[in-house]
Order: C-alpha cells, then sequence, then structure tokens
C-alpha cells in the first residue's frame, strides 16, 4: 500500500513501519530546522538530532491524539517539534540554573520585575493577535509560532507571496500601534 498525507495517520494507528518512514522523509528537514532555531544556542548537533528523533517516536507512540479538525498533519508534526524542543530547553536550563543556584543569588529584584514584565508583553501581544482578522492570526501563528516560511504559508492557504507579507507587515503595524496605546494608558 503506497503511504499518502490522506492515509499516513490510519497506517501509524496500525503500526505501519512505512508510514513512519513516510512521514521522516517528508517533514524531519522542517522539524529539525524549528528544533535547531529553538535549542540551537545551546545544543550540540547530536542533541537536536536527538530530539529530532524524539519528534517521531512521540508521534508513532500518540498517533490516536492527531486530530484533523484542529489542522494538518504537518502543523501537528511542528506543534509536537516545538514542544519536545521546548521541554529540551527547559531540562537543559534548569540543570544549569541548579548548577549555579549554589554559587550566586539569581532572585534579585531585577530578575522578578524583568520576569513580571515579559509575563506582561506576552498577555498584551496575544490579547492584540486575537482582535486581528482570522486570516492574519492564522498567518502570525505559523510564521512566528510555527517557523513556517512565507512561500509555504502562501501556497498552503492560496495566496501570493505579496498578499502574505502585506499582512504580516499591516499586522505588525495594528500590534505596534494597539501595544503603544496599551502602555501610554497604563502611565
Amino acid at each position: 500500500m503506497k503511504i499518502t498525507n490522506e492515509n499516513v495517520i490510519k497506517q501509524l494507528e496500525l503500526k505501519n513501519q512505512k508510514a513512519l518512514e513516510y512521514l521522516i522523509n517528508t517533514y524531519s528537514n522542517n522539524v529539525y530546522i524549528l528544533i535547531f532555531r529553538i535549542i540551537g544556542a545551546m545544543a550540540s548537533k547530536e542533541d537536536i538530532e536527538e530530539c529530532v528523533s524524539e519528534v517521531f517516536v512521540d508521534i508513532w507512540n500518540n498517533s490516536t491524539r492527531y486530530d484533523k479538525g484542529r489542522g494538518s498533519i504537518k502543523t501537528w508534526i511542528l506543534i509536537t517539534a516545538k514542544y519536545t524542543a521546548l521541554d529540551f530547553r527547559r531540562k537543559y536550563t534548569s540543570k544549569t540554573t541548579a548548577d549555579s543556584i549554589y554559587n550566586e543569588d539569581i532572585l534579585s529584584k531585577e530578575s522578578v520585575e524583568e520576569s513580571v514584565i515579559s509575563k506582561e508583553t506576552a498577555r498584551e501581544i496575544l490579547e492584540a493577535l486575537n482582535e486581528l482578522p482570522e486570516t492574519d492570526k492564522q498567518i502570525f501563528y505559523r510564521r512566528f509560532y510555527l517557523y513556517e516560511d512565507i512561500e509555504s504559508i502562501a501556497e498552503s492557504m492560496g495566496l501570493t507571496r505579496q498578499a502574505v507579507d502585506n499582512r504580516l507587515w499591516r499586522g505588525r503595524k495594528i500590534l505596534k500601534e494597539k501595544l503603544q496605546i496599551g502602555r501610554e494608558e497604563t502611565i
């Protein structure tokens, strides 16, 4: 049986190894790039490759969790990759933090204040993003959350590259204005 995007999930559920090979051959480059963007600065090439492997093992073991209504197979795989990389980064960071905790007081007043400000800024950005039109929201999510390239976003959404570029530019401008107004109101 030939494995395609239409039958790959069913074949994964049946534990057909060719389905896993199909996913690896089709999406491993995208997964590698995403993981590299998240942990590349702190990880070795072997760590990144191990993380990529973990993604496909997780997909193999949890193929029943895929929900076609929530997005494409590629989106599901990239979200799995993102969370796997973030888990790696958290583990790596907590290990190095635990090593340094005995050497210095890392919870200074400034770092706590910076953390609170960072969380508040993230909340403001999400609120501003939710006010964008649905198409623009999807483009932002795919570009800046899933790190998809503009050409693939344009192709999958039936838009031109110029249209995606324009929506990203206009969306950034709107977000900047909303965040600026929000900050002026709190002053």
